[in-house]
């Protein structure tokens, strides 16, 4: 692989190389920091700057500035116009000039491809999907999966050294619910006798459990006129007791509940494996809960050694959030010695700091846990100093559904298994009459890979933090801001280069300055930025944006006049032919960096 090249946007290179005689020659006028040239106020030019703010330490009027100093850009082989108007420099660029550049840029530099060092030498570890064991994958974890996948593909864009863990939560009393159901229920049924996947059988008892509490709760309350639910299942519930002492029997190691244990949790594992593999995410460590817990209450036991928590009067060990400037306490192990989840996860990022030694952890979580992941910060900060300032909650919002919210105990979720199915079928079905000379195998490889871009960009489109609707219909259409447009350019730029074949006269860089070849070309310079950006803000909001912007601006190039490329003159088909390629590798990456095939026809 190419070494990557140092951290840049193309584009601000561009502005800065203009820009550096300028600003020399205002530095030596006596302007301390002037800054570069920016976006116009005004259409038409490329770039600008106000020379008002020069004007007392010049002693000159505005525009006899802007007048001086453009005669200074006018001599630079990228500006083909300077202008003075009104105390601003106005410069447009000599985009034949730039098309030689950006098409060069693209075809051999790793930086056009948003490769940088901006975070080289970093050790981050990344955690992320982190489902449990008591039920299928839904939606809301395909968000959770793309988004920490991609992200870590970002932030190893940008140089740093990435580690993609997945802490399976295998164990606590969600899972002792399939099990109880399993042994009430479950009649020795295995994933094959009921011809389901591993984790949608576990999953089935998971939903039987909570009907036949509900059938308990009403029976015991007929009139409605209970409490709450989580108090009965955690007070005088029968179910609810039977689960707590199925949890205690497996924490002493009983070895008929640990062998139902093994046995559901090792249907469930392999179900998640055969999702991750179809989704298309990794990772380079799967971790346990059940293999790490323990080491949280050692962490636990030292901090109280130390003054850090403190006990209750039944036995229950607490944190002082008031340490850290919330109000409350946090239990941090139950009065029976049982664990609760800060306590394998202070564990957890302990043992990973010892053992990866990273500069960061982000965990990718949902912001239903924000005030979670702010209190276990903190705590971890009070016990280990040296993890202060190195914890990231990479939070994120729900996606919903038309109707409303995913609920997993009453099984009204829309399955990740399901939903991939529902998105093969829907593109197979829409395009059958144009596939209708292809082999099924092919058709179906096609239909995988544009339903997969549709689910994997739709999820990906959002900044995290916002909650959305999923649409399944609009996620694989073909136009608009979907995987299958940005799909769609691809497979149109490789028709035209296969069309063209090889151009043997010199480019007429020329023929590109036009409104749609400056167009493509400005988005092909914005690409890395966006890269760069979306490491930066762990948010490939600003990846899938610069992808979108790339083919939409290729749509409109190609389908001008003057970005005719079959049939044209001998040196503008040499350059139209350069940009597509360039345009094509960067969509290809790009579509690579989130997950999503490139296809050469669709």
């Amino acid at each position: 692989m190419t070494a990557p090249a140092e951290a840049r946007d193309f584009r601000a290179a561009l502005i800065a190389e203009i820009s550096a005689p300028i600003v020399a020659f205002l530095v030596e006028q006596g302007v301390s920091e002037p800054p570069a040239l920016g976006a116009p106020t005004v259409e038409g030019p490329d770039l600008a700057m106000p020379c008002h703010r020069f004007a007392k330490a010049l002693r000159k009027a505005p525009q006899q500035i802007a007048l001086a100093i453009g005669e200074i850009a006018a001599a630079h082989p990228l500006v083909a116009k300077a202008e003075a108007a009104n105390g601003f420099l106005n410069l447009s660029f000599s985009w034949p000039a730039v098309a030689a550049r950006v098409v060069a840029f693209a075809e051999a530099d790793p930086a056009a491809l948003g490769h940088s060092d901006l975070l080289a030498g970093q050790k981050v570890v990344i955690e992320y999907s982190s489902p449990n064991t008591n039920k299928p994958q839904h939606l809301g974890h395909c968000r959770n999966n793309l988004l920490g996948q991609t992200i870590a593909n970002l932030l190893a864009r940008a140089g740093a050294s990435v580690t993609r863990l997945n802490l399976v939560n295998d164990r606590g009393i969600h899972i002792c619910k399939s099990m109880l159901a399993y042994q009430r229920a479950g009649g020795g049924q295995t994933p094959e006798t009921a011809g389901l996947k591993g984790d949608h059988l576990v999953g089935k008892f998971y939903v039987e459990f909570d009907r036949q509490f509900s059938a308990e709760y009403k029976a015991a309350f007929p009139n409605g006129d209970g409490p709450e639910k989580d108090a009965w299942f955690n007070g005088d519930s029968p179910l609810g007791q039977q689960t707590r002492a199925l949890l205690r029997a497996w924490e002493a190691g009983d070895p008929e509940v640990v062998a139902l244990w093994r046995l559901m949790n090792g249907w469930c594992e392999q179900g998640f494996a055969q999702t991750y593999a179809r989704m298309g995410v990794g990772f380079d460590r799967i971790e346990r809960e059940s293999e790490i817990y323990q080491l949280g209450k050692k962490i636990v036991e030292d901090g109280l050694n130390d003054g850090v928590f403190y006990k209750l009067p039944d036995g229950a060990v607490a944190f002082d959030q008031t340490k850290i400037g919330l109000e409350g306490k946090k239990v941090v192990l139950r009065g029976d010695g049982t664990s609760l989840y800060i306590t394998q996860d202070l564990g957890t990022a302990a043992m990973r700091h010892d053992k990866d030694q990273f500069d960061r952890a982000i965990y990718v979580v949902g912001n239903e846990q924000d005030h979670y992941f702010k209190v276990l910060f903190g705590v971890l900060g009070e016990l280990r100093p040296a993890l202060r300032g190195r914890l990231t909650h990479r939070s994120y919002g729900m996606v919903e559904l038309p109707d409303g919210r995913m609920k997993s105990r009453e099984g009204t979720v829309v399955d990740a298994d399901d939903l991939m199915s529902d998105l093969h079928a829907l593109v197979a079905e829409t395009s059958a009459e144009r596939w209708a000379g292809l082999e099924g195998a092919e058709a179906s490889r096609r239909a995988e890979a544009i339903g997969l871009a549709g689910l994997k960009f739709f999820l990906l489109k959002f900044n995290p933090e916002r909650t959305f609707i999923f649409d399944k219909h609009n996620s694989i259409a073909i136009e608009g801001e979907t995987g299958p447009y940005c799909q769609y350019a691809h497979a149109r730029a490789t028709s035209l280069l296969a069309k063209a074949g090889a151009p043997t006269a010199a480019p007429d860089w020329a023929a590109l300055d036009n409104a749609p070849g400056r167009g493509l070309m400005t988005a092909l310079m914005s690409f890395p930025g966006a890269v760069q950006r979306g490491a930066l803000q762990l948010d490939p909001s600003h990846l899938t944006g610069a992808l979108y912007d790339v083919a939409k601006a290729f749509s409109s190039f190609y389908n001008s006049a003057d970005g005719r490329v079959i049939g044209a003159e001998a040196g503008a088909l040499a350059a139209r032919v350069g940009l597509v390629r360039a345009t094509r590798k960067v969509l290809a990456e790009g579509l690579g960096l989130l997950g999503i095939t490139a296809l050469d026809e669709m």
